[in-house]
């Protein structure tokens, strides 16, 4: 019988970068988040969008038509599926889980993911997925 592979993780050690207000991108830190299956093992280099915007709304249909784009950077990051961490964000710090609810309900959705800039994070395996102590 084949043995599972390990399970991979990132725990969250330092204030991840982003467009939240500090207090909310601070409450991530301490928890420990499984990476996407499809994820490597390492950072990949990637472009993020910068600020928020809400992919049903008005406006944002409205600049896509008419051609623009959202600003972007380039980060080395490690990617999660969004509403799996934003659950565990949810027992470790229900007013940040509250913030994001309320500006980024599009996150909730299964296909979208949640990148975290790799100097804010370190890879973690283990034979099972962690406790996240609030």
């Amino acid at each position: 019988m084949a043995s599972l592979p390990p399970w991979r993780g990132i725990r969250i050690g330092s204030t991840p970068r982003g467009e939240a207000p500090l207090a909310i991108r601070r409450a991530w830190i301490g928890l420990t988040l499984p990476l996407l299956e499809t994820a490597p093992s390492a950072p990949e280099t990637m472009v993020v969008e910068i600020g928020f915007r809400n992919p049903a709304g008005l406006l944002s249909a409205l600049k896509q038509r008419l051609g623009f784009k959202p600003p972007t950077a380039i980060w080395q990051a490690y990617t999660v599926q969004a509403a799996s961490a934003l659950r565990l964000l949810e027992n470790h710090s229900p007013e940040a889980a509250r913030w994001w609810r309320q500006n980024t309900p599009w996150l909730y959705q299964p296909a979208q993911v949640l990148a975290f800039d790799a100097d804010c994070c370190e890879l973690v395996f283990g034979e099972r997925v962690p406790a996240n102590e609030p």
